[in-house]
């Protein structure tokens, strides 16, 4: 057997995980909040009595406003009271994403006898009421440093922990944001939008580096806001998890819905797509994975991305089978890997084949000839190659596969060890360009152990 340090395939792939989920941001960037009441205004006006009232308020993007009409009352006599209310009350705008826009506010006012029952909104008041004006007024640095001052005396005070959260929020900062909203036990309604597209956000961030957290950030975002896009989040953060199973009926929920809304982008249907594939490939279910590829694939005929993702997870589960030593596994998912159409993924897809080839020529009972490499191996190594004459993976393969010829012909083809060296010098001098010390250290331990020992 012709001694090889075994490489990581994958390592050479181009790594699309977090493209997958980074259209969430636009996502929830373009959410959409109604008008919200800040302060809801005493009356001087008499109260008759027992009654509701329903007004209609303009909530213009600078928050000033008028009452528009009456939508309906149960006691003409508390109207009057309740259009003074309305006027003098003070109201948040309606938002889409962090925009302001003019809306409408439907206030309902309850009357108990000459007393006025609050609207069942948050009405902020004592240390909280100055920091509600600075978010509300998208002053959230001033915001975050004043709840952080207060907070330093109640630190488990509710209003100011979600407050913080919400500044958090506006400031980007989306674990910061979650981490905060998770020290209320209850999260009040005016908060019930930020906080779910903070843990959504949250999740998003940490998903990549903090599987763990992302799922359960994810989880608490599909509780507050269940949608197609909370739902692909979870299933994405379930993938880089490793829990395909879960990952595949979350994200199919998040497709169901996606495929139901009319005014769903084919952006955001081709990245639930994405994931689904992913998950599928993860779970080895490649045939559920190829109709959803062809949707893709028609969505969007340039697609690049869906052919790199899945050749990567191809790539993956190769080096997990040779890892295992199943090598007649690996060299099937390097091949189907290669077979994906990327260009970057084929070439250490193929060159993946060459070098999974000699260990297989290792480990049959009968000692490997030259035409064993030189038909079974380099083959692989030449479609490499013809991708890419410069990759360092490619020609490892390539001058590992000439060795083995060189060597096992009684080392008599001085052309083959030529080919050889030539090839093993200039992947080791590429793996060095590219900054892969370790693949090149790996080349030059092949070199002296079989070549130059």
């Amino acid at each position: 057997m012709i001694r090889i340090t075994r490489m990581a395939a994958a390592a050479a792939a181009v790594i699309v995980s977090a493209a997958i989920v980074s259209s969430a941001k636009a996502q929830y960037a373009n959410a959409f909040s109604p008008a919200k009441l800040i302060h809801q205004a005493q009356t001087s006006v008499p109260i008759a009595g027992n009654g509701t009232v329903v007004i209609q308020v303009e909530v213009n993007a600078d928050g000033s406003h008028k009452v528009t009409h009456i939508i309906r009352s149960t006691n003409l006599a508390d109207n009057k009271a309740a259009i003074d209310i309305a006027n003098n009350s003070t109201y948040r705008p309606q938002h889409r994403g962090k925009t302001p826009v003019t809306g409408f506010y439907d206030f309902t006012i309850v009357f108990h006898g000459k007393s006025v029952a609050s609207n069942g909104s948050m009405i902020v008041t004592g240390a909280s009421a100055p920091i509600d004006k600075l978010i509300h007024a998208g002053k959230y640095s001033q915001a975050k440093a004043a709840v952080e001052q207060a907070l330093a005396s109640k630190p488990n005070d509710p209003t100011l922990n979600q407050q913080l959260a919400t500044a958090d929020y506006f400031l980007s900062d989306y674990p910061g944001a979650a981490a905060a909203f998770d020290k209320v036990s209850s999260i009040s309604k005016p908060f019930m939008q930020v906080a779910a597209q903070s843990y959504a956000m949250a999740a998003v961030k940490l998903s990549p580096t903090d599987s763990t957290s992302a799922v359960n950030y994810a989880q608490k975002a599909v509780t507050l806001a269940p949608s197609g896009g909370t739902y692909y989040i979870l299933g994405s953060a379930q993938v880089q998890a490793g829990n395909a199973a879960a990952a595949i009926a979350n994200l199919q929920k998040a497709r169901s819905i996606a495929m139901a809304g009319a005014k769903t982008d084919v952006r955001s249907r081709i990245n639930i797509d994405s994931a689904l594939v992913q998950a599928y490939i993860k779970a080895n279910q490649s045939a559920a994975a190829q109709p959803i590829v062809s949707e893709i694939m028609q969505l969007d005929p340039g697609n690049t991305t869906v052919k790199r993702m899945v050749g990567n997870q191809y790539l993956a589960a190769g080096n997990e089978a040779s890892k295992a030593k199943n090598h007649e596994e690996a060299l099937n998912d390097f091949l189907t890997a290669a077979k994906q159409g990327d260009k970057d993924v084929a070439v250490t897809g193929y060159a993946s084949a060459a070098l999974e080839e000699n260990d297989i020529l290792g480990a049959q009972k009968t000692p490997p000839v030259p035409n064993d490499y030189l038909t079974k191996m380099k083959p692989y190594a030449d479609q490499a190659l013809a991708l890419n004459p410069n990759d360092a993976l490619a020609n490892y393969a390539f001058g590992v596969a000439m060795a083995g010829a060189w060597i096992t012909g009684g080392k008599n083809k001085e052309d083959f060890k030529r080919q050889a060296l030539d090839a093993l010098n200039k992947a080791k001098a590429e793996a060095q360009a590219q900054g892969n010390m370790s693949l090149a250290f790996n080349i030059d331990s092949f070199i002296k152990a079989n070549i130059q020992k």
